[in-house]
Protein backbone atom coordinates (compact mmCIF):
# COMPACT_ATOMS: atom_id res chain seq x y z
CA UNK A 1 0.00 0.00 0.00
CA UNK A 2 2.88 2.35 0.76
CA UNK A 3 4.36 1.58 -2.64
CA UNK A 4 1.06 2.41 -4.24
CA UNK A 5 0.78 5.69 -2.32
CA UNK A 6 4.23 6.75 -3.48
CA UNK A 7 3.65 5.84 -7.10
CA UNK A 8 3.22 8.55 -9.73
CA UNK A 9 -0.31 9.26 -10.94
CA UNK A 10 0.34 7.50 -14.25
CA UNK A 11 1.43 4.35 -12.44
CA UNK A 12 -1.65 4.49 -10.23
CA UNK A 13 -3.92 4.68 -13.25
CA UNK A 14 -2.18 1.67 -14.77
CA UNK A 15 -2.56 -0.23 -11.51
CA UNK A 16 -6.28 0.55 -11.38
CA UNK A 17 -6.77 -0.58 -14.99
CA UNK A 18 -4.83 -3.79 -14.37
CA UNK A 19 -6.83 -4.46 -11.20
CA UNK A 20 -10.08 -3.98 -13.10
CA UNK A 21 -8.92 -6.30 -15.86
CA UNK A 22 -7.96 -8.98 -13.32
CA UNK A 23 -11.39 -8.69 -11.73
CA UNK A 24 -13.09 -9.01 -15.13
CA UNK A 25 -10.89 -12.04 -15.89
CA UNK A 26 -11.92 -13.65 -12.57
CA UNK A 27 -15.59 -13.15 -13.44
CA UNK A 28 -15.17 -14.66 -16.92
CA UNK A 29 -13.38 -17.69 -15.49
CA UNK A 30 -16.06 -18.10 -12.82
CA UNK A 31 -18.76 -18.17 -15.50
CA UNK A 32 -16.76 -20.69 -17.54
CA UNK A 33 -16.44 -22.96 -14.50
CA UNK A 34 -20.19 -22.78 -13.89
CA UNK A 35 -20.88 -23.64 -17.52
CA UNK A 36 -18.55 -26.65 -17.30
CA UNK A 37 -20.10 -27.76 -14.01
CA UNK A 38 -23.60 -27.75 -15.50
CA UNK A 39 -22.41 -29.73 -18.52
CA UNK A 40 -20.63 -32.27 -16.31
CA UNK A 41 -23.69 -32.56 -14.04
CA UNK A 42 -25.96 -33.34 -17.00
CA UNK A 43 -23.50 -35.80 -18.51
CA UNK A 44 -22.81 -37.65 -15.26
CA UNK A 45 -26.44 -37.79 -14.14
CA UNK A 46 -27.96 -38.75 -17.48
CA UNK A 47 -30.38 -35.81 -17.43
CA UNK A 48 -31.86 -34.39 -20.62
CA UNK A 49 -31.71 -30.71 -19.55
CA UNK A 50 -29.90 -28.91 -16.72
CA UNK A 51 -29.84 -25.16 -16.10
CA UNK A 52 -29.18 -22.66 -13.34
CA UNK A 53 -30.98 -19.42 -12.41
CA UNK A 54 -29.86 -16.76 -9.94
CA UNK A 55 -32.59 -15.27 -7.73
CA UNK A 56 -32.53 -11.47 -7.88
CA UNK A 57 -34.84 -10.57 -5.03
CA UNK A 58 -34.41 -6.80 -5.28
CA UNK A 59 -35.75 -6.84 -8.86
CA UNK A 60 -37.90 -9.94 -8.35
CA UNK A 61 -36.34 -11.75 -11.28
CA UNK A 62 -34.81 -15.10 -12.13
CA UNK A 63 -31.58 -14.53 -14.06
CA UNK A 64 -30.24 -17.34 -16.24
CA UNK A 65 -26.58 -18.19 -15.60
CA UNK A 66 -26.07 -21.17 -17.93
CA UNK A 67 -27.76 -24.29 -19.38
CA UNK A 68 -26.96 -27.63 -20.97
CA UNK A 69 -29.36 -29.84 -22.93
CA UNK A 70 -29.42 -32.70 -25.44
CA UNK A 71 -32.85 -31.67 -26.73
CA UNK A 72 -33.65 -29.53 -29.75
CA UNK A 73 -36.91 -27.83 -28.77
CA UNK A 74 -35.46 -25.73 -25.92
CA UNK A 75 -35.26 -21.93 -25.74
CA UNK A 76 -34.41 -20.11 -22.51
CA UNK A 77 -35.03 -16.46 -21.64
CA UNK A 78 -32.25 -14.66 -19.81
CA UNK A 79 -34.53 -12.87 -17.34
CA UNK A 80 -38.01 -13.71 -16.12
CA UNK A 81 -40.05 -12.06 -13.39
CA UNK A 82 -41.00 -14.19 -10.41
CA UNK A 83 -44.65 -14.51 -11.41
CA UNK A 84 -43.73 -15.66 -14.94
CA UNK A 85 -41.56 -18.60 -13.89
CA UNK A 86 -42.50 -21.90 -12.29
CA UNK A 87 -39.50 -21.54 -9.94
CA UNK A 88 -41.38 -18.82 -8.06
CA UNK A 89 -42.94 -21.59 -5.97
CA UNK A 90 -39.49 -22.89 -5.04
CA UNK A 91 -37.43 -19.70 -4.61
CA UNK A 92 -37.23 -20.12 -0.82
CA UNK A 93 -36.53 -23.85 -0.61
CA UNK A 94 -33.46 -24.97 1.33
CA UNK A 95 -33.56 -28.68 0.41
CA UNK A 96 -33.83 -30.42 -3.01
CA UNK A 97 -37.39 -30.81 -4.30
CA UNK A 98 -38.77 -33.03 -7.11
CA UNK A 99 -41.99 -32.92 -9.11
CA UNK A 100 -43.59 -35.24 -11.68
CA UNK A 101 -44.82 -33.50 -14.81
CA UNK A 102 -48.51 -34.05 -15.48
CA UNK A 103 -49.28 -35.30 -11.97
CA UNK A 104 -47.67 -32.75 -9.66
CA UNK A 105 -46.83 -29.99 -12.12
CA UNK A 106 -48.64 -28.63 -15.16
CA UNK A 107 -46.52 -29.17 -18.33
CA UNK A 108 -47.47 -25.68 -19.54
CA UNK A 109 -45.34 -24.19 -16.76
CA UNK A 110 -42.17 -25.38 -18.51
CA UNK A 111 -42.21 -22.50 -21.01
CA UNK A 112 -38.66 -23.09 -22.23
CA UNK A 113 -39.93 -26.04 -24.30
CA UNK A 114 -41.93 -25.50 -27.48
CA UNK A 115 -44.08 -28.00 -29.47
CA UNK A 116 -44.09 -30.48 -26.57
CA UNK A 117 -42.54 -31.15 -23.16
CA UNK A 118 -40.27 -34.21 -23.58
CA UNK A 119 -39.35 -34.60 -19.88
CA UNK A 120 -41.36 -36.12 -17.06
CA UNK A 121 -39.44 -35.35 -13.86
CA UNK A 122 -38.06 -32.04 -12.55
CA UNK A 123 -35.64 -31.69 -9.62
CA UNK A 124 -34.71 -28.35 -8.03
CA UNK A 125 -31.38 -27.98 -6.22
CA UNK A 126 -31.19 -24.81 -4.08
CA UNK A 127 -27.94 -23.02 -3.40
CA UNK A 128 -28.12 -21.35 0.01
CA UNK A 129 -25.69 -18.59 1.01
CA UNK A 130 -25.83 -16.85 4.42
CA UNK A 131 -29.21 -18.40 5.12
CA UNK A 132 -30.80 -17.25 1.86
CA UNK A 133 -31.50 -19.19 -1.31
CA UNK A 134 -29.58 -17.31 -3.99
CA UNK A 135 -29.70 -19.75 -6.92
CA UNK A 136 -31.56 -22.85 -8.12
CA UNK A 137 -30.19 -25.56 -10.41
CA UNK A 138 -32.91 -27.47 -12.26
CA UNK A 139 -32.51 -31.04 -13.54
CA UNK A 140 -35.07 -32.42 -16.00
CA UNK A 141 -35.26 -36.11 -16.97
CA UNK A 142 -37.45 -38.41 -19.05
CA UNK A 143 -37.61 -41.16 -16.44
CA UNK A 144 -37.56 -41.27 -12.66
CA UNK A 145 -34.57 -43.59 -12.42
CA UNK A 146 -32.16 -40.95 -13.67
CA UNK A 147 -33.67 -38.39 -11.33
CA UNK A 148 -33.52 -40.51 -8.17
CA UNK A 149 -30.41 -42.59 -8.67
CA UNK A 150 -27.78 -39.89 -8.96
CA UNK A 151 -27.55 -38.56 -5.38
CA UNK A 152 -23.73 -38.83 -5.27
CA UNK A 153 -23.39 -36.88 -8.50
CA UNK A 154 -25.89 -34.24 -7.34
CA UNK A 155 -24.28 -33.66 -3.94
CA UNK A 156 -20.82 -33.55 -5.49
CA UNK A 157 -22.12 -30.83 -7.78
CA UNK A 158 -23.55 -28.86 -4.84
CA UNK A 159 -20.23 -29.04 -2.98
CA UNK A 160 -18.30 -28.01 -6.08
CA UNK A 161 -20.68 -25.10 -6.71
CA UNK A 162 -20.31 -23.90 -3.13
CA UNK A 163 -16.51 -24.05 -3.31
CA UNK A 164 -16.37 -22.23 -6.64
CA UNK A 165 -18.76 -19.52 -5.53
CA UNK A 166 -17.01 -18.95 -2.19
CA UNK A 167 -13.65 -18.71 -3.95
CA UNK A 168 -15.03 -16.19 -6.41
CA UNK A 169 -16.62 -14.12 -3.61
CA UNK A 170 -13.32 -14.04 -1.74
CA UNK A 171 -11.51 -12.87 -4.87
CA UNK A 172 -14.18 -10.22 -5.50
CA UNK A 173 -13.90 -9.00 -1.90
CA UNK A 174 -10.15 -8.68 -2.30
CA UNK A 175 -10.59 -6.58 -5.44
CA UNK A 176 -13.25 -4.44 -3.78
CA UNK A 177 -10.99 -3.88 -0.78
CA UNK A 178 -8.16 -2.95 -3.12
CA UNK A 179 -10.38 -0.41 -4.88
CA UNK A 180 -11.58 0.82 -1.49
CA UNK A 181 -8.03 1.62 -0.40
CA UNK A 182 -7.24 3.18 -3.77
CA UNK A 183 -10.16 5.57 -3.22
CA UNK A 184 -8.89 6.26 0.29
CA UNK A 185 -5.47 7.20 -1.07
CA UNK A 186 -7.18 9.68 -3.37
CA UNK A 187 -8.93 11.19 -0.32
CA UNK A 188 -5.54 11.70 1.32
CA UNK A 189 -4.27 13.40 -1.84
CA UNK A 190 -7.17 15.86 -1.68
CA UNK A 191 -5.90 17.07 1.70
CA UNK A 192 -2.43 17.71 0.29
CA UNK A 193 -3.17 21.30 -0.71
CA UNK A 194 -1.99 24.73 0.34
CA UNK A 195 -4.98 26.78 1.49
CA UNK A 196 -6.43 28.63 4.45
CA UNK A 197 -6.99 26.43 7.51
CA UNK A 198 -10.76 27.01 7.34
CA UNK A 199 -10.76 25.82 3.71
CA UNK A 200 -8.85 22.71 4.74
CA UNK A 201 -11.33 21.97 7.53
CA UNK A 202 -14.25 22.32 5.11
CA UNK A 203 -12.46 20.06 2.64
CA UNK A 204 -11.87 17.50 5.42
CA UNK A 205 -15.53 17.51 6.49
CA UNK A 206 -16.75 16.99 2.92
CA UNK A 207 -14.29 14.12 2.40
CA UNK A 208 -15.43 12.40 5.61
CA UNK A 209 -19.05 12.91 4.54
CA UNK A 210 -18.44 10.53 1.61
CA UNK A 211 -18.02 7.66 4.09
CA UNK A 212 -21.34 8.42 5.83
CA UNK A 213 -24.29 7.79 3.48
CA UNK A 214 -26.94 8.58 6.10
CA UNK A 215 -25.13 10.95 8.42
CA UNK A 216 -23.06 14.09 8.66
CA UNK A 217 -19.87 15.70 9.92
CA UNK A 218 -19.41 18.71 12.22
CA UNK A 219 -16.34 20.57 13.44
CA UNK A 220 -16.14 21.78 17.03
CA UNK A 221 -13.49 24.38 17.91
CA UNK A 222 -12.53 26.74 20.69
CA UNK A 223 -13.56 30.39 20.56
CA UNK A 224 -15.74 33.02 22.30
CA UNK A 225 -14.63 31.56 25.64
CA UNK A 226 -16.11 28.12 24.94
CA UNK A 227 -16.12 25.20 22.49
CA UNK A 228 -18.86 25.15 19.88
CA UNK A 229 -19.79 23.79 16.45
CA UNK A 230 -18.39 26.16 13.82
CA UNK A 231 -18.90 24.23 10.57
CA UNK A 232 -20.80 21.31 9.01
CA UNK A 233 -20.16 19.26 5.89
CA UNK A 234 -22.13 20.51 2.89
CA UNK A 235 -24.22 17.34 2.51
CA UNK A 236 -24.75 16.62 6.22
CA UNK A 237 -28.07 15.07 7.23
CA UNK A 238 -29.53 16.47 10.45
CA UNK A 239 -26.54 18.81 10.98
CA UNK A 240 -25.83 20.30 14.40
CA UNK A 241 -26.71 24.02 14.53
CA UNK A 242 -23.72 26.27 13.96
CA UNK A 243 -22.77 27.81 17.30
CA UNK A 244 -24.17 25.04 19.49
CA UNK A 245 -21.96 24.95 22.59
CA UNK A 246 -20.17 21.80 23.73
CA UNK A 247 -21.28 20.68 27.17
CA UNK A 248 -19.87 18.29 29.75
CA UNK A 249 -20.43 14.53 29.48
CA UNK A 250 -20.98 14.78 25.74
CA UNK A 251 -18.99 12.66 23.32
CA UNK A 252 -17.21 15.75 21.99
CA UNK A 253 -16.17 16.89 25.47
CA UNK A 254 -14.69 13.47 26.24
CA UNK A 255 -12.57 13.61 23.08
CA UNK A 256 -11.52 17.22 23.72
CA UNK A 257 -10.48 16.48 27.32
CA UNK A 258 -8.54 13.24 26.86
CA UNK A 259 -7.31 13.68 23.28
CA UNK A 260 -8.53 10.21 22.28
CA UNK A 261 -11.08 9.22 19.67
CA UNK A 262 -14.43 8.33 21.22
CA UNK A 263 -17.04 6.08 19.62
CA UNK A 264 -20.57 5.40 20.82
CA UNK A 265 -23.79 3.85 19.62
CA UNK A 266 -26.71 5.99 20.75
CA UNK A 267 -29.49 4.36 22.75
CA UNK A 268 -32.58 6.43 23.62
CA UNK A 269 -30.80 9.61 22.42
CA UNK A 270 -27.82 8.96 24.69
CA UNK A 271 -24.98 9.80 24.87
CA UNK A 272 -25.27 13.22 23.29
CA UNK A 273 -22.80 14.20 20.60
CA UNK A 274 -22.41 17.81 21.73
CA UNK A 275 -25.24 19.13 23.90
CA UNK A 276 -28.47 18.00 25.62
CA UNK A 277 -30.30 20.48 23.38
CA UNK A 278 -29.38 18.72 20.14
CA UNK A 279 -31.97 16.75 18.18
CA UNK A 280 -31.75 13.53 16.15
CA UNK A 281 -29.20 11.80 18.40
CA UNK A 282 -29.40 8.35 16.83
CA UNK A 283 -27.24 5.74 15.16
CA UNK A 284 -23.58 6.05 16.10
CA UNK A 285 -20.94 8.79 16.33
CA UNK A 286 -17.17 9.09 16.28
CA UNK A 287 -15.63 12.07 18.05
CA UNK A 288 -12.11 12.52 16.64
CA UNK A 289 -9.81 15.17 18.16
CA UNK A 290 -7.85 17.32 15.73
CA UNK A 291 -4.39 17.34 17.27
CA UNK A 292 -1.43 19.57 16.52
CA UNK A 293 1.62 18.36 18.42
CA UNK A 294 -0.73 16.82 21.01
CA UNK A 295 -2.64 20.10 21.42
CA UNK A 296 -6.41 19.71 21.05
CA UNK A 297 -7.41 22.29 18.47
CA UNK A 298 -10.77 20.84 17.50
CA UNK A 299 -13.06 17.82 17.50
CA UNK A 300 -14.56 16.27 14.38
CA UNK A 301 -17.97 14.67 14.98
CA UNK A 302 -18.79 12.03 12.35
CA UNK A 303 -22.21 10.42 12.77
CA UNK A 304 -24.42 8.07 10.78
CA UNK A 305 -27.89 6.69 11.34
CA UNK A 306 -26.59 3.16 10.65
CA UNK A 307 -24.02 2.04 13.27
CA UNK A 308 -22.81 -0.69 10.89
CA UNK A 309 -21.32 2.06 8.72
CA UNK A 310 -18.47 2.31 11.21
CA UNK A 311 -16.47 -0.76 10.23
CA UNK A 312 -13.01 -0.98 11.72
CA UNK A 313 -11.50 -0.05 8.35
CA UNK A 314 -13.81 2.98 8.11
CA UNK A 315 -12.89 4.10 11.62
CA UNK A 316 -9.22 3.86 10.71
CA UNK A 317 -9.75 5.97 7.59
CA UNK A 318 -11.71 8.68 9.41
CA UNK A 319 -9.12 8.96 12.18
CA UNK A 320 -6.21 9.06 9.79
CA UNK A 321 -7.80 11.67 7.54
CA UNK A 322 -8.29 13.94 10.56
CA UNK A 323 -4.69 13.33 11.64
CA UNK A 324 -3.37 14.19 8.17
CA UNK A 325 -5.50 17.36 8.09
CA UNK A 326 -3.89 18.52 11.34
CA UNK A 327 -0.42 17.90 9.94
CA UNK A 328 -1.31 19.70 6.70
CA UNK A 329 -2.54 22.79 8.57
CA UNK A 330 0.77 22.99 10.43
CA UNK A 331 2.70 22.35 7.21
CA UNK A 332 0.85 25.15 5.43
CA UNK A 333 1.66 27.60 8.22
CA UNK A 334 4.96 26.73 9.95
CA UNK A 335 4.68 29.82 12.19
CA UNK A 336 1.29 28.83 13.61
CA UNK A 337 1.04 29.17 17.41
CA UNK A 338 -0.43 25.86 18.48
CA UNK A 339 -0.35 26.89 22.15
CA UNK A 340 -3.37 29.12 21.42
CA UNK A 341 -6.64 28.32 19.63
CA UNK A 342 -5.72 28.35 15.93
CA UNK A 343 -9.24 28.85 14.53
CA UNK A 344 -9.93 32.09 16.44
CA UNK A 345 -7.96 35.31 16.92
CA UNK A 346 -6.33 36.30 20.21
CA UNK A 347 -9.60 37.80 21.44
CA UNK A 348 -11.60 34.61 20.82
CA UNK A 349 -13.47 35.67 17.65
CA UNK A 350 -13.45 33.01 14.93
CA UNK A 351 -11.45 33.66 11.77
CA UNK A 352 -13.43 35.31 8.93
CA UNK A 353 -13.12 32.32 6.58
CA UNK A 354 -15.26 30.24 8.94
CA UNK A 355 -18.28 32.49 8.87
CA UNK A 356 -17.85 33.06 5.11
CA UNK A 357 -18.03 29.34 4.37
CA UNK A 358 -20.89 28.90 6.83
CA UNK A 359 -22.89 31.72 5.22
CA UNK A 360 -22.25 30.36 1.71
CA UNK A 361 -23.34 26.86 2.77
CA UNK A 362 -26.49 28.21 4.44
CA UNK A 363 -27.43 30.30 1.40
CA UNK A 364 -27.23 27.13 -0.69
CA UNK A 365 -29.40 25.26 1.80
CA UNK A 366 -31.97 28.06 1.70
CA UNK A 367 -32.06 28.05 -2.10
CA UNK A 368 -32.49 24.26 -2.11
CA UNK A 369 -35.10 24.49 0.69
CA UNK A 370 -33.04 22.26 2.99
CA UNK A 371 -32.67 24.70 5.87
CA UNK A 372 -34.92 24.25 8.92
CA UNK A 373 -33.76 27.45 10.64
CA UNK A 374 -33.95 31.21 10.31
CA UNK A 375 -30.43 32.54 9.79
CA UNK A 376 -28.90 35.99 10.17
CA UNK A 377 -25.52 37.53 9.52
CA UNK A 378 -24.43 40.94 10.70
CA UNK A 379 -21.85 43.25 12.23
CA UNK A 380 -21.74 44.56 15.78
CA UNK A 381 -19.58 47.22 17.49
CA UNK A 382 -19.62 49.77 20.32
CA UNK A 383 -21.47 53.03 19.79
CA UNK A 384 -18.86 55.41 21.23
CA UNK A 385 -15.73 53.57 20.12
CA UNK A 386 -13.65 56.65 19.11
CA UNK A 387 -14.13 58.16 22.57
CA UNK A 388 -13.13 54.94 24.33
CA UNK A 389 -10.00 54.43 22.23
CA UNK A 390 -8.63 57.84 23.24
CA UNK A 391 -9.07 57.10 26.95
CA UNK A 392 -7.74 53.53 27.20
CA UNK A 393 -4.28 52.00 26.95
CA UNK A 394 -3.50 49.22 24.44
CA UNK A 395 -3.62 46.51 27.12
CA UNK A 396 -6.99 47.83 28.33
CA UNK A 397 -8.36 47.87 24.80
CA UNK A 398 -7.21 44.29 24.29
CA UNK A 399 -8.88 43.28 27.55
CA UNK A 400 -12.05 45.04 26.44
CA UNK A 401 -12.09 43.11 23.15
CA UNK A 402 -11.70 39.76 24.95
CA UNK A 403 -14.54 40.65 27.30
CA UNK A 404 -16.78 41.89 24.50
CA UNK A 405 -16.35 38.69 22.46
CA UNK A 406 -17.44 36.60 25.45
CA UNK A 407 -20.32 38.98 26.18
CA UNK A 408 -21.54 39.02 22.57
CA UNK A 409 -21.46 35.19 22.38
CA UNK A 410 -25.05 34.28 21.35
CA UNK A 411 -25.01 31.12 23.49
CA UNK A 412 -24.86 33.34 26.60
CA UNK A 413 -28.46 34.26 25.81
CA UNK A 414 -29.75 30.87 24.67
CA UNK A 415 -29.20 31.28 20.91
CA UNK A 416 -26.94 29.22 18.65
CA UNK A 417 -24.44 31.28 16.72
CA UNK A 418 -20.81 32.24 16.30
CA UNK A 419 -18.94 35.51 16.56
CA UNK A 420 -16.25 36.22 13.98
CA UNK A 421 -13.54 38.81 13.50
CA UNK A 422 -14.23 41.54 10.95
CA UNK A 423 -11.89 44.35 11.95
CA UNK A 424 -10.63 45.89 15.17
CA UNK A 425 -13.58 46.38 17.53
CA UNK A 426 -16.07 45.31 14.85
CA UNK A 427 -17.26 41.70 14.96
CA UNK A 428 -19.35 39.61 12.60
CA UNK A 429 -22.03 37.25 13.85
CA UNK A 430 -23.99 34.34 12.43
CA UNK A 431 -27.11 33.18 14.26
CA UNK A 432 -29.45 30.27 13.51
CA UNK A 433 -32.72 29.63 15.28
CA UNK A 434 -36.25 28.37 14.69
CA UNK A 435 -37.56 31.57 16.31
CA UNK A 436 -38.11 34.19 13.60
CA UNK A 437 -37.37 36.95 16.14
CA UNK A 438 -34.22 35.40 17.60
CA UNK A 439 -31.81 38.10 16.41
CA UNK A 440 -34.02 40.92 17.80
CA UNK A 441 -34.26 39.14 21.14
CA UNK A 442 -30.50 38.61 21.21
CA UNK A 443 -29.87 42.31 20.56
CA UNK A 444 -32.36 43.28 23.26
CA UNK A 445 -30.69 40.96 25.76
CA UNK A 446 -27.28 42.37 24.84
CA UNK A 447 -28.41 45.95 25.42
CA UNK A 448 -29.30 45.13 29.01
CA UNK A 449 -25.60 44.56 29.71
CA UNK A 450 -24.87 48.14 28.69
CA UNK A 451 -27.73 50.00 30.39
CA UNK A 452 -25.32 50.80 33.19
CA UNK A 453 -21.55 50.91 33.05
CA UNK A 454 -19.98 47.73 31.63
CA UNK A 455 -17.36 46.15 33.89
CA UNK A 456 -14.30 44.53 32.34
CA UNK A 457 -12.53 41.56 33.88
CA UNK A 458 -9.75 43.86 35.08
CA UNK A 459 -12.29 45.86 37.14
CA UNK A 460 -12.44 48.84 34.81
CA UNK A 461 -15.87 50.30 33.98
CA UNK A 462 -16.83 51.74 30.58
CA UNK A 463 -19.89 53.71 29.56
CA UNK A 464 -21.08 52.59 26.13
CA UNK A 465 -23.85 51.06 24.03
CA UNK A 466 -23.85 48.73 21.02
CA UNK A 467 -24.62 49.30 17.35
CA UNK A 468 -25.78 46.33 15.28
CA UNK A 469 -26.30 45.82 11.55
CA UNK A 470 -28.17 42.51 11.06
CA UNK A 471 -29.20 40.97 7.73
CA UNK A 472 -31.52 37.99 7.37
CA UNK A 473 -30.25 35.37 4.92
CA UNK A 474 -32.53 34.78 1.93
CA UNK A 475 -32.18 32.72 -1.20
CA UNK A 476 -31.83 35.82 -3.40
CA UNK A 477 -28.41 36.63 -1.89
CA UNK A 478 -25.62 35.40 -4.13
CA UNK A 479 -22.83 34.73 -1.63
CA UNK A 480 -21.20 35.75 1.65
CA UNK A 481 -19.55 38.78 0.01
CA UNK A 482 -22.93 40.24 -0.99
CA UNK A 483 -24.32 39.52 2.48
CA UNK A 484 -21.31 41.26 4.07
CA UNK A 485 -21.90 44.31 1.86
CA UNK A 486 -25.51 44.47 3.07
CA UNK A 487 -24.37 44.08 6.68
CA UNK A 488 -21.92 46.99 6.29
CA UNK A 489 -24.72 49.15 4.94
CA UNK A 490 -27.00 48.08 7.80
CA UNK A 491 -24.32 48.91 10.39
CA UNK A 492 -23.63 52.28 8.77
CA UNK A 493 -27.33 53.08 8.76
CA UNK A 494 -27.67 52.04 12.39
CA UNK A 495 -24.77 54.29 13.39
CA UNK A 496 -26.43 57.26 11.71
CA UNK A 497 -29.96 56.65 12.91
CA UNK A 498 -29.48 54.74 16.14
CA UNK A 499 -31.79 51.96 14.90
CA UNK A 500 -31.00 48.23 14.63
CA UNK A 501 -33.67 46.86 12.35
CA UNK A 502 -33.05 43.68 10.41
CA UNK A 503 -32.44 44.40 6.72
Amino acid sequence: MNNYAAAPEEDRSKAEIMGQKRQEKALREFKHVLKDLIFLLRSASGMQTVYMYWINRSREQFVLETKSTELDNVMFKDRLTFENHFLNEFKDISEPASREIGREMDPSLLKHYYDNVPVRYVTMLPFVNNGETVAITVLEARDQISADGQSDVIYSYIDALRNVLNTYLEISDLYEQQNEWIDYEKCLDRLNVRCHRAELVKRLLNILQEFLPDGGVSFVAQGMGSWCNVMNSDEARHPLPVGMTMEKRSLASEAAENGNTEFAIHFNNSPKRLSPREQHTEGATMAIPLLMNDRRQGVVLAHDKNPLTFKESTKHKLKNLVRVAGLQIMGNDPGIDIDEPVFANKFGAFLPDFWKKTVDAELLNIREEKSKFHSWFGLITLSNLPKLRTKMRIDQLDQMQRDLVRTFNPSQYGYTGILGFHSDYIYSFFIQNKDSEAVDKWIAALRKNFLNSFELDNGMHIETDITVGPVKLVGESQDSYQVLTKAKSALSGAMKSGNNEVQ
